[in-house]
């Protein structure tokens, strides 16, 4: 076991006993803690309506058959996991992709413009890394050319853009509350963020079976629901998600302090008066990528690659589509030279200096 983790969940006693309580005194499914998860979580995005679901992938993938894209296309960014395509497969629509940018590495705007075709129904941003995707253009284009904006922030929770909490931005917005992400439920487990009633209604239905009674149903629905336990743990975490995050900001301006200068490592960004990230990852772009994570490993410092093969150079995407390499120069770049640091709320600060300090041995040498 590393040293030193890439992640570490936080799972204190209070969620624990919250998740006890409700196997105890609630229905398993869909009980209390469910209800109030979603109405506590809607009014911490800002938005009318959150619904839960089983998992960030489903909670893509109810949004895109709720938006009706079924034999459309969603544009999307290469540079993810495979998930945020593999959603809107499951919709029964086609992802295509827009290339990623050099200086945030979400979406590239003006190349997204580009590629919008006739076939083209949605847009799918990525706010990869918890940094926010510059979405006034993004919500310009989608008005302009009446394309559903789902936000994909199944790795953003409690980052912002201009003021407004992401996941109340565009149409709809899906979350992850997987256990590696800055907010869990102790297990997998997800949600969707709208101000539409007709939207919401319609995923509230898919989530469970497509029922309007107990035994009456009006569409072909999912079992998708998510468990009381769970919930229950998830309301607890959203109560200390701003401090989570605070913590990160912090971790993360201690090792931009400490890499300063390093000439073979560029350091992501940290955020503007626009953009309030929340660090789900603390990613550096570096020469000799590989070989400084073998480094690091050995001495017992955990590291990760997200994502060392972008989405359409995944066997299936090939084989689907077609595609070579190539064709999004920046994502196969990143891909070759992105790496992950440890970052979580209880990791010291001694520790990210230990990890800068063996980065530092790595390119100048003791």
């Amino acid at each position: 076991m590393a040293k030193i983790p890439l992640g570490r969940p936080e799972m204190t006693e209070e969620m624990v006993e919250a998740a006890s309580s409700a196997l105890r005194n609630e229905r398993l499914v869909l009980g209390e803690s469910v209800k109030r998860f979603e109405e506590e979580f809607a009014r911490y995005i800002g938005t009318k309506h959150a619904i839960s679901c089983s998992s960030g992938t489903n909670a893509l993938q109810l949004a895109f058959i709720a938006a009706k894209v079924c034999g459309k296309e969603v544009l999307t960014t290469p540079f993810s996991f495979i998930a945020t395509a593999n959603a809107v497969v499951e919709a029964g629509a086609t992802p295509r992709f827009s290339d990623a940018n050099e200086a945030d590495y979400n979406l590239d705007v003006v190349k997204l413009v580009k590629s919008i075709g006739d076939k083209t129904a949605g847009v799918l941003p990525v706010h990869l890394y918890g940094h926010p995707t510059d979405m006034d253009p993004l919500v310009e284009i989608c008005r302009k050319k009446k394309l559903v904006l789902v936000e994909d922030a199944c790795q953003a929770h409690g980052s912002a853009y201009k003021g407004k909490k992401i996941g109340s931005i565009g149409d709809m917005a899906c979350f992850s509350f997987y256990p590696t992400k800055n907010m869990t439920v102790g297990g997998d487990g997800g949600m969707i963020t709208t101000n539409d009633d007709k939207l919401a209604k319609e995923i509230s239905k898919l989530r469970d079976c497509g029922r309007v009674s107990r035994y009456v149903h009006d569409v072909v629905g999912y079992t998708s629901r998510l468990n009381s336990c769970n919930a229950a743990i998830g309301r607890v975490q959203l109560r200390n998600l701003d401090r989570y995050n605070e913590r990160r900001r912090e971790l993360a301006k201690l090792y931009t302090k400490e890499l300063k200068g390093l000439a073979s490592v560029r350091l992501p960004p940290m955020g503007d008066k626009d953009v309030t990230p929340v660090f789900h990852l603390y990613v550096i772009r570096c020469q000799r990528r590989d070989d400084l994570a073998k480094f690091l490993e050995d001495k017992g410092i955990e590291v990760g690659v997200h994502y060392p093969v972008p989405i359409h150079m995944q066997p299936i995407y090939q084989q689907m589509y077609g595609y070579k390499g190539g064709e999004y120069p920046v994502s196969e770049a990143l891909a070759q030279q992105l790496m992950s640091l440890p970052i979580f709320p209880a990791l010291k600060e001694d520790e990210i200096k230990q990890v800068c300090a063996a980065i530092k041995e790595f390119y100048w040498g003791k």
